[in-house]
């Protein structure tokens, strides 16, 4: 548990959070035997709430304070997030948590306007009509009408699933549309890309499955009928040209000969075909006039229903990624310049050996190098082999980057209600555009609650406040403490241990810890790892000591193409500086962490504008930076990044200007990313690491 009153950037130190207990293992609780695990807890937050508690002293109530604590928020992936509540799971018909929406079947409808919020006080009658049921069939006869159990959750008063569960963005949209979209819809990897293109069929047919209660089919003969049904489907090659039709039909014909007389009569049957003899003269006749039907019968009855069905596919399978492609968002990730606190991904994306990527890896490969590499390859200004290959790869670009720009604005530092919607909009526009480009896959829970992320960005502002990244690094830290792996005494001892080390790191941040001691505390963080989120700004705003003995005080002769803008004859320079908890750098020293955009003149009314840090020149206040600009491309250049606007990604010409400016600390807005287009233009890519007082000022429109 974290406490939300603390300021984000010591919420989720570990010495601040509150672990409060461990489910033992080894495999994870079933049905509602979570509410045991929860009972305890939930039973001491109900009475901080009703009661309040009361402390004998605080720093700002030395005679002491009445309080009242209350749970805002319980995050969790989908699957846990429904034992947790005690809910129906997110793959049965009562999927969602948060509206009406019921059955699996409307999972992709995107009207949102017009769904309704459940009503939580319905719910927790349910849930107290499932607890005090007499017998366990009353409670599943109540549990398979509404989907609801009692949850330990109840307790609290006033528990609202419909605002209160809420939906992680971490893991559905990262961890779930983020991979699913780049693994299963686009297919980028490396096998996918070496693999045989799919063939779409020239139709659909509904065919019937077969029941084995019913016929008397073998299981070999029951692997014939689906043989058999795909081959009818299967496009008959040769287009115009009669011959070579004719020729694949005869093959098809080989085909169907090679199956058993069983499943050639079953899909006949399904197909309601009149077989008949093929040799009306030779065939044999059953007393009753009926004639003995052969393979070959059934198999020219089948060759005829083929011959009266389209030959091929009108619109034939593109084949979207290949190796050139994996090979261009290969390139893309190692050529890209960025500063040194953006995690990078695997180089070999996509290859086996790369693995699984892990969420954080999956925000960088969406917030950058992904969009970079598909809109340099399928955006407006590039040319293909057809116009309607082009047209097509176009439709899936805009289809991939409404997604883009949905997990771009998720994972923004601000939210307002006019990003919050635009999130909406470009998430609702994946998913009705997924059914149309790819209607071979299938809508999945994951891009339902997507859209209800909306709810809860009004409701508690920017997803860095609420995501499950702090508690994961939390699991992950506690699976590397050290315990002798026996299930009932390891869930002691790692909470013990974390108890130990949060109780140190709070002594070690304590003003009167000896000087001596915290000294100590570098080497600890280094030896224990900190749970801290380094995209979060740190509170001081000192040099560490290597970096004030690495300064010349005395300075040096300022540089030429400094005269200008300097007075005297010497100047203090830097190779690096961390100002506010981000480092900067000089190109020479470090090319990534040199690239910022900045407000020209520190006006934060006009559009900031990207530069390249050449000189830092240190000031007793604050460093100053001399900065060469970009120059902007010539009229005319097409900008494939234009037509996504919530993608901060523009063009810009290669090639820097010769007269330095100097900008200050407080005018820097964030890092960019850099990417060469090609030898004149290079595409830069905000990365929107913006200062610390944003982080505390939420503004909702």
């Amino acid at each position: 548990m974290a406490c939300l009153n603390l300021p984000l950037d010591i919420r989720y130190q570990t010495e601040n959070m509150y672990l409060v207990g461990i489910v033992p293992g080894p495999s994870e609780p079933l049905s509602n035997d979570l509410n045991h695990y929860m009972r305890p807890v939930l039973k001491d937050m109900a009475g901080a709430w009703e009661q309040g508690i009361f402390f004998s002293r605080t720093p700002s109530f030395p005679n002491g304070r009445d309080t009242r604590s209350a749970i805002a928020a319980v995050v969790n992936d989908l699957p846990a997030a429904r034992k947790a509540a005690a809910l129906a799971p997110h793959n049965s018909h009562f999927y969602c948590s948060k509206c009406g929406c019921w059955h699996i079947s409307t999972r992709g409808c995107t009207n949102y306007h017009e769904w309704k919020t459940r009503d939580y006080r319905e719910m927790r009658r349910q849930a107290e009509a499932w607890r005090d049921a007499k017998t366990e069939k009353a409670q599943t006869t109540i549990f398979q009408k509404h989907g609801i159990r009692w949850s330990e959750l109840w307790r609290l008063p006033y528990w609202d699933p419909t605002r209160q569960l809420v939906v992680d963005s971490m893991h559905c949209m990262l961890e779930g549309l983020g991979e699913h979209h780049a693994r299963d819809v686009l297919g980028l990897s490396t096998a996918s890309a070496m693999a045989n293109p799919i063939v779409m069929p020239p139709f659909t047919q509904a065919f019937r499955a077969v029941d084995k209660n019913v016929t008397k089919l073998k299981e070999c003969e029951i692997k014939h009928v689906t043989e058999i049904q795909a081959l009818l489907t299967a496009p008959v090659e040769g287009g115009d040209i009669e011959n070579l039709v004719e020729e694949n039909l005869q093959k098809l014909d080989k085909k169907l000969m090679s199956k058993n007389l069983g499943p050639l009569k079953f899909v006949s049957t399904d197909l309601k075909l009149r077989v008949m003899p093929r040799e009306r003269s030779s065939a044999r006749f059953r007393p009753d006039g009926e004639p003995i039907l052969q393979k070959a019968d059934y198999v020219k009855a089948l060759l005829e229903w083929r011959r009266s069905k389209p030959l091929e596919a009108e619109d034939q399978s593109l084949k979207i990624v290949t190796p050139e492609v994996m090979q261009h968002i290969k390139a893309v990730i190692r050529d890209t310049i960025t500063p040194s606190w953006l995690n990078t991904v695997p180089y070999n994306f996509g290859d086996k050996k790369a693995g699984t990527l892990k969420a954080d890896e999956w925000r960088t490969m969406y917030t950058v190098y992904l969009p970079i590499a598909l809109v340099s390859l399928w955006g407006e200004g590039t040319s293909h082999c057809s116009a309607a290959v082009s047209a097509k790869l176009r439709e899936i670009l805009d289809h991939t980057m409404s997604l883009v720009s949905a997990i771009t604005i998720v994972c923004m530092r601000t939210m307002t209600a006019t990003r919050a919607r635009a999130y909406r909009h470009h998430v609702a526009k994946w998913v009705r555009d997924l059914s149309r480009l790819h209607p071979n896959i299938a809508q999945r829970t994951n891009n339902h609650m997507a859209i209800h992320i909306y709810d809860f960005l009004i409701l508690f502002g920017p997803v860095r406040s609420w995501w499950c990244f702090p508690f994961e690094r939390l699991i992950g830290y506690l699976q590397r403490l050290s315990h002798n792996h026996k299930f009932g005494q390891l869930e002691s001892t790692l909470l013990q241990s974390f108890i130990r080390a949060a109780k140190l790191r709070r002594w070690l941040a304590r003003s009167d810890c000896p000087p001596i001691i915290k000294e100590c505390k570098k080497l600890f963080d280094k030896l224990y790892g900190s749970t801290r989120d380094k995209y979060e700004v740190p509170v001081n705003n000192e040099l560490n000591m290597a970096e004030k003995e690495c300064t010349d005080r005395r300075g040096v002769v300022v540089p030429s193409d400094l005269r200008r803008l300097i007075k005297g004859p010497r100047v203090v320079l830097r190779a690096r500086h961390n100002y506010c908890g981000t480092v900067y750098a000089r190109s020479s020293t470090h090319l990534g962490n040199s690239l910022i955009e900045f407000c020209p003149a520190g006006n934060r009314a006009c559009s900031p504008v990207p530069g390249c840090i050449k000189y830092i020149i240190l000031n007793p206040d604050k460093p100053i930076f001399a900065v060469q600009r970009h120059l902007n491309v010539p009229q005319g250049t097409v900008d494939p990044f234009a037509p996504y606007p919530d993608f901060p990604a523009k063009l810009y010409s290669a090639l820097l200007s010769d007269d330095l400016e100097l900008v200050e600390a407080d005018w820097v807005v964030s890092h960019f990313a850099r990417w060469a287009i090609s030898s004149e233009c290079v595409v830069v890519l905000s990365l929107s690491k913006v200062k610390i007082y944003l982080f505390h000022h939420i503004a909702l429109d």
